[in-house]
C-alpha cells in the first residue's frame, strides 16, 4: 500500500518475520520522525536506502485514524497540487 499524506508518502507492506506486523517505509526520515517517536526509526542497510518503522497492524490503525483527525484542508487543491509534485520529486 502507498499512502500519500501532508506528513509524506509512506510504503507499507507486511514483515516477512511477522504477518501480524507491518513495516511503514519512507525515502525521507523527517517524513516518518513527524508520525512516529524517532527512536524507532530505523535505515535499511539494503541498497534500497530508506527509512523503516516496524509495528503492529493495530498501532497502524490507530496512526490511520489520527491522521485522518487532522484532516482540515482550507486550499484542497492547492495541497494536492504540493503533494503530487512533491512526489513527483521523491520518485525521479
Amino acid at each position: 500500500m502507498i499512502i500519500k499524506s501532508i506528513h509524506g508518502t509512506f510504503f507499507i507492506q507486511i514483515s516477512e518475520n511477522d504477518q501480524d506486523k507491518l513495516i511503514v517505509k519512507s525515502n525521507d526520515k523527517c517524513s516518518l520522525a513527524r508520525i512516529f517517536d524517532g527512536k524507532r526509526i530505523n535505515h535499511s542497510s539494503s541498497e534500497d536506502n530508506f527509512f523503516y518503522v516496524c509495528l503492529c497492524k493495530q498501532e497502524f490503525a490507530h496512526t490511520l485514524i489520527l491522521m485522518v483527525k487532522e484532516v482540515n484542508y482550507s486550499n484542497f487543491d492547492q495541497t494536492l497540487r504540493d503533494i503530487t509534485s512533491e512526489t513527483d520529486r521523491i520518485f525521479a
